[in-house]
């Protein structure tokens, strides 16, 4: 049995788009949240739509552990035959869908980008006050035939024949968090973990005692340090990043959520960054020389 938290739902979501940073040149930072709600189902679902751009593919347990959530252990075993898709839904009806599975009616929508898959959540929980949520679907390519199981539509849309079970569903991303439905999580790699702060004389501090441990190597005293030393594990990762990539791993890092604020992010960009280089037109960073981690 799993425990349950009902989604909050009842929150209402801004998604205008955020076009000061857009004309900045953060085309990929278009839906920044301004709330804390909507936080996992936005940045998470189109930090995974930047790196399938940036490098024509994106692995869904490297995703995760940078989301603080378990990887998957059927992804790892399934390897090159692993195929994951997005299915966008409100919600109320992921309430059933994480119990039953997925039903077909004129068809199963399915898409291999988030992006899509999050536009169509956005839209449903702003029509229906619903909440949004975004299903992670993981098939084995071995056993879905297309022209037989199903029909592609364009270059990134699935469309099933038939429901699909409570089993296919890896992931669901809820407002306020990302739920792991896996039957079993993979060992390695292991998910980054949590950082709690405290306000303290005006100022965010470590809950525990510093020097606090981040990974084997660091620890950090301050938010200054672990803001660094969390944007330098995050492009250590990749050859280069985008901004979308560093703010969902930052955000999904930290509790609360509040004592991080976009500008500190913007900050430690500039003063540990390279941004010069541009992909398919998303801006990309990458780790000046000398605060590359040893």
């Amino acid at each position: 049995m799993r425990p349950y938290r009902l989604p909050a739902f009842d929150q209402e979501v801004d998604w205008n788009k955020n076009r000061r940073l857009v004309r900045s040149g953060f085309k990929d930072l278009e839906y920044l949240p301004k709330s804390r709600s909507g936080w996992n189902a936005t940045l998470s679902a189109h930090a995974f739509s930047a790196r399938r751009h940036i490098a024509g593919k994106a692995d869904l347990n490297l995703w995760a552990i940078m989301q603080c959530c378990p990887a998957s252990a059927r992804y790892r075993e399934l390897a090159e035959n692993a195929l994951v898709l997005w299915h966008g839904t409100s919600a109320k009806r992921a309430e059933q869908i994480r119990e039953v599975g997925l039903f077909r009616k004129r068809g199963l929508w399915t898409t291999l980008e988030p992006g899509i898959a999050h536009g169509y959540t956005r839209r449903r929980a702003s029509e229906y006050s619903a909440g949004s949520a975004t299903v992670v679907l993981l098939l084995d390519r071995r056993e879905v035939k297309p022209g037989v199981d199903y029909e592609q539509q364009g270059t990134d849309i699935l469309r099933f024949h038939s429901s699909m079970p409570p089993e296919n569903i890896e992931y669901i991303l809820w407002d306020d968090r990302i739920e792991f439905l896996g039957h079993q999580r993979a060992r390695w790699p292991r998910p980054w973990s949590m950082s709690r702060f405290k306000r303290k004389a005006g100022q965010w501090i470590p809950r525990s005692q510093p020097p606090v441990r981040f990974d084997d190597k660091y620890t950090y005293s301050s938010m200054e340090e672990w803001l660094h030393l969390s944007i330098q594990r995050t492009l250590s990762t990749f050859e280069s990043a985008a901004a979308i990539e560093i703010f969902s791993s930052l955000y999904s890092s930290i509790d609360p959520w509040e004592a991080l604020e976009h500008r500190e992010i913007f900050k430690s960009l500039e003063c540990l960054c390279d941004s010069s280089q541009s992909k398919r037109g998303i801006r990309q960073f990458s780790l000046l020389l000398e605060q590359t981690p040893v």
